[in-house]
């Protein structure tokens, strides 16, 4: 079959993209939520200011790496901006709800959706569980190292539209040691002396690795066999390695691995535990992407990552870069669809590529974009088969 070097499509509006990506793509994302296992349980615990390098490999966390041999290492995964407070809001509800500092939001209670707020309309049990908060339902802004914005469901604690009740927003002491009374999902945060924000390194990511050992190795050789599921991640990185950060899964129903897909970020883990319960989507994770590979119910015998190989260089962009997609097996591919997505997650450009055969190279001009970072996904009939990060300058 003839091969081709087709070249991007000019920049479409954004409603235009928005209403052409969620049409093409929604047999896709969809049919996403059929392969989801759904855990018996959830946790997910929440460190701080860490990138990848920093605690992946170190000898200063001993547990967490050894979660990272149990389980789906995710060796490319984003946070999305800075500071902390939008990064939690981002992950708890698709938006950073205008929240762009970590002062005390105006306005909550907020009713706009969110994870916790769907899950128990659609009958699931939802808790967050914080160090040092002083009680049931408080909405102090601090107390002893307890941090309001580590905790962002707080921001729609109440009894209206699309809000939690304040008894979901309990201390980290309430956490069961029966966890078979937890909550369908669940937060965890600890504390600012606990969770790799204050102090120094080393010290300090050591004091956070013995904390989660501590606190939650139970849980974790728990879930192994009673079909739960256990979830480390960051809420950003110290600013020094693209806001890449460490996010590990663990239980009975993951393949363990390196996963290499790259430009995962808050917004796929959303959509993720979205999917796990046939939720809807909240803001842009209705544009974003499953993590599917991971499982092992999904039959995707891939848990190396990509299945074409993307890389852009020169990177950052600052006026023509070049896209290169190989393939090591010499496989086939028709008609797939190279999509570039803002950190939002709004497509902005879209490129068919009718076939290709071990290798193909296309160009990657700046024309259009703003200054900033960028993902591209690769897919293929249902399934996303690589991805990649870029930055514009």
């Amino acid at each position: 079959m003839k091969s081709s070097t087709p070249t991007f499509l000019p920049a479409l509006g954004r409603n235009t993209i928005n209403l052409f990506f969620i049409l093409s793509l929604f047999y896709i994302n969809n049919s996403y939520s059929a392969v989801i296992p759904k855990p018996d349980k959830v946790v997910i615990c929440v460190l701080e200011n860490h990138g990848y390098p920093q605690v992946i490999g170190a000898s200063s966390a001993p547990y967490i790496n050894q979660l990272a041999n149990m389980g789906a290492n995710m060796v490319e995964f984003y946070a999305l901006t800075h500071p902390s407070q939008p990064n939690y809001i981002m992950l708890f509800s698709g938006e950073n709800q205008g929240v762009t500092t970590d002062a005390v939001p105006s306005g909550t209670p907020w009713s706009v959706p969110n994870l916790g707020a769907s899950l128990i309309d659609a009958g699931y049990t939802f808790g967050g569980y914080s160090e040092d908060l002083p009680g049931v339902g408080s909405n102090v802004a601090s107390s002893g190292a307890y941090a309001r914005k580590h905790n962002p469901w707080v921001n729609w604690q109440g009894t209206g539209t699309n809000q939690i009740p304040s008894s979901c927003n309990m201390p980290m002491t309430m956490f069961p040691t029966d966890f078979n009374q937890l909550p369908d999902l669940s937060f965890v945060v600890p504390n600012q002396d606990n969770d790799m924000h204050n102090g120094s390194d080393p010290a300090r990511i050591t004091v956070a690795d013995d904390w989660v050992r501590y606190h939650l190795e139970a849980y974790v050789n728990w879930a192994m066999t009673h079909n739960s599921l256990f979830i480390l991640t960051f809420d950003e990185d110290n600013n020094l390695y693209s806001n890449r950060i460490p996010t590990i899964f663990v239980g009975p129903m993951v393949q363990p691995g390196n996963y290499l897909v790259n430009g995962y970020h808050h917004y796929d883990h959303l959509r993720t535990l979205e999917d796990m319960y046939g939720l809807p989507y909240a803001g842009a994770s209705v544009s974003a992407t499953t993590i599917t590979e991971i499982w092992t119910t999904t039959g995707i015998k891939n848990p190396g990552g990509n299945v074409i190989r993307s890389i852009i260089y020169p990177n950052p962009v600052k006026s023509e870069s070049t896209i290169l997609m190989s393939t090591a097996e010499n496989k086939q591919f028709e008609n797939l669809n190279l999509l570039v997505y803002d950190i939002l997650g709004n497509v902005v450009r879209k490129q068919l590529i009718p076939d290709f055969t071990g290798s193909i190279t296309l160009p990657f001009r700046k024309d259009e974009l703003s200054t900033g970072m960028y993902y591209w996904r690769i897919y293929g009939k249902e399934q996303l088969l690589s991805s990649g990060k870029v930055v514009v300058e």
